[in-house]
């Protein structure tokens, strides 16, 4: 028998021994996992016996320690979560963390009284120590006891740690029991101290500012604030901002006038809530805005601009107030600073548009004047030769590409409105090659279109193809749509898509009533060809446009209720909801013919729109 020397042998027992303990090790870790698993899962049955067979394994472990807590408390076996606390206190004697824990426990367990007596003990044992309300009051929340921790934060102020401790989280707090006035003081106590923290603070009380109880108390707050320290300009600015989230404008207005006052910036402060204010589509704030930026001859570097956002303005205030339908009078120039807001009209537009062409020749802003002025001449009257000239100026004086993009866009949208398909082909075409991914993909669909109108279906589809591909895009829908009712006519009945297509370019020349023609013959000539039902639509939709308002209704009808294969009864039935309500101001039929859209189409991509609107006309839409 061959005998092993010691070394040998000491060698063999220490790969043992370090086998052994690596083989536990993986087990522990293994038995941890299984007991964060089951944690997850809501199996705290489990967790306990795992975490009692891993504490007995290692009872200093603060992670088993912990688990086997929690999983205590959850399955409210609070003596066993109470002695398995005491213990470990005995070997950390006063440990703040595990008193409070221990705290909580006795909460859990009905002993109110020695739980708040025990928390009090944590705080009195290191007053000045704000780790400890930190730690006493997170135990309190964990138990949903808010007042107490509201009271707790409150005390370690009394104890003389600083009027603007715990700011953040007693506002965090107040904002949970939608005590929204003093959710908002803590935050601005946060402002007072830290200026720089504005962004952070309007997103704090953005998260009740959309309620209407909590944008007023938050309000009233600011208000309250403002009046004891009335140059506080972040004050203003949060006020203003509130103002803004109510639109409000009016009154954010005022405070911007304030700002804009208090900082002597010329204007600036003005200029930039004008911007905002134009943005948000509150034009009659945004006009009275940029006039005083205007009348206070603010500095070159915003002067300009400013005008012509108070010419946007009248012009979008001219749009709201239009009823007439007729081109203005007068010349293009000759405006004055201003023209009188309170009766904006387009002819009011053109001549500050002018002006400014007049004051700022071969400019950027000249260029975006010439443009809006194309928009007002083809937008608003159909005025092609105009819109044409202006749009031609736009794109030849601008310096961005934007500008000279979208005037280029228009300028072909011009040319299609006068039936020259090739040539706005022509403008087209090199946009599609545009370094702006936007602008590509316009000219894109828009080549599409013509190919359809022109009947060129396979070349259309084509086009269609490459906008359809990418989903992300903003076209896409409606390249799918066209893309759809192109291929499902297509092989079907070629010859009526094509006389669609042609009828659908009179709708964008706008020769309704020859389109209107049109489209009824198509439904007159193909009764049973699947584009029949869209040929109903449109006649319906020209209809409505003409003021037929009964012969729309009963067009509408017929789809609704005759059209039992269509795909647009629902919105068949939508339209004849529409006009009870917005041409004909009956609110019982509205709602009527909403009600049986939900009862006969419950699938319909417009319930929830029809459900909103059903709310309201019952007025209990707010």
């Amino acid at each position: 028998m061959v005998k092993k020397s010691p070394q040998i042998l000491l060698h063999s027992l220490l790969l043992l021994f370090v086998s052994s303990a690596w083989g536990q090790d993986i087990d522990v870790a293994t038995r941890l996992r299984l007991a964060q698993s089951f944690e997850q899962s809501g199996d705290w049955e489990r967790v306990v016996s795992i975490y009692e067979e891993l504490h007995r394994r290692d009872p200093t472990n603060y992670v088993f320690f912990d688990g086997l807590r929690r999983a205590y408390a959850q399955t409210k076996k609070y003596d066993e979560a109470i002695e398995l606390v005491e213990h470990r206190l005995r070997l950390q004697p006063k440990d703040p963390h595990l008193t409070s824990i221990l705290a909580g426990l006795h909460y859990e367990k009905g002993d109110e009284s020695k739980a708040d007596s025990m928390w009090q003990l944590v705080l009195l044992s290191d007053r000045k120590n704000a780790s400890s309300y930190r730690l006493v009051a997170s135990q309190m929340l964990d138990h949903r006891l808010f007042e107490h921790a509201i009271k707790t934060y409150l005390s370690a102020r009394s104890a003389g740690l600083g009027q603007d401790i715990f700011a953040e989280e007693l506002g965090s707090i107040y904002s949970a029991l939608q005590q929204y006035g003093s959710a908002t003081k803590e935050f601005i106590r946060i402002l007072k101290r830290a200026p720089e923290q504005l962004p952070y603070i309007e997103n704090r009380i953005a998260s009740f500012s959309m309620r209407n109880d909590g944008l007023r108390a938050a309000t009233a707050a600011v208000q309250e604030e403002i009046r004891q320290t009335p140059a506080n300009l972040t004050l203003r600015s949060l006020l203003a901002w509130m103002a803004i989230e109510g639109k409000d404008f009016e009154s954010a207005y005022q405070q911007y006038r304030v700002i804009d006052s208090l900082r002597n910036a010329k204007g600036h402060e003005l200029f930039n809530f004008g911007q905002r204010a134009l943005q948000e589509r509150a034009f009659r704030v945004a006009a009275k805005t940029f006039r005083v930026v205007i009348e206070q001859q603010a500095p070159p570097t915003i002067l300009p601009q400013a005008r012509l956002g108070y010419a946007r303005a009248i012009e979008e205030l001219s749009d709201e107030s239009d009823t007439s339908g007729r081109f203005p009078e007068g010349t293009t120039a000759g405006a004055q600073w201003p023209v009188s807001e309170s009766q904006p009209s387009y002819s009011g537009a053109i001549a500050l548009y002018g002006r400014i062409i007049a004051e700022y020749p071969h400019s950027e802003l000249a260029a975006q004047a010439h443009y809006r002025i194309g928009c007002i001449c083809f937008d608003r009257f159909f005025d092609l030769d105009r819109a044409l000239s202006a749009f031609e100026l736009a794109k030849k004086g601008a310096k961005s590409p934007s500008v000279q993009f979208d005037a280029t866009l228009k300028v072909a949208e011009v040319l299609a409105a006068r039936g020259n398909l090739f040539e706005a082909k022509a403008e087209y075409l090199p946009l599609t090659k545009a370094a702006i991914p936007a602008y590509r993909d316009k000219a894109l669909f828009q080549l599409a279109e013509l190919d359809y109108f022109a009947g060129s279906f396979d070349s259309s589809l084509a086009r269609l193809g490459l906008l359809t591909s990418n989903v992300n895009i903003d076209l896409a829908n409606d390249a799918l749509q066209l893309q759809y009712f192109v291929q499902e006519n297509k092989s079907t009945s070629s010859k009526a898509l094509q006389e669609f297509a042609k009828a659908d370019l009179l709708v964008r020349q706008r020769k309704f009533s020859e389109a209107l023609g049109r489209f009824k013959e198509i439904a007159a000539s193909n009764p049973t060809v699947l584009l029949v039902d869209d040929t109903m639509m449109r006649i319906g939709e020209l209809q409505l446009m003409l003021k037929q308002t009964s012969e729309a209704m009963a067009t509408f009808q017929k789809v609704a209720a005759e059209m039992q294969t269509s795909i647009l009864r629902d919105r068949a039935q939508l339209r004849i909801g529409e006009i009870f309500q917005n041409v004909l101001k009956d609110k019982a039929k509205a709602i009527e013919a909403y009600e049986l859209l939900l009862a006969k189409y419950p699938n319909s991509m417009y319930v929830e729109e029809v459900r909103k609107r059903i709310r309201f006309l019952r007025g209990d839409a707010i």
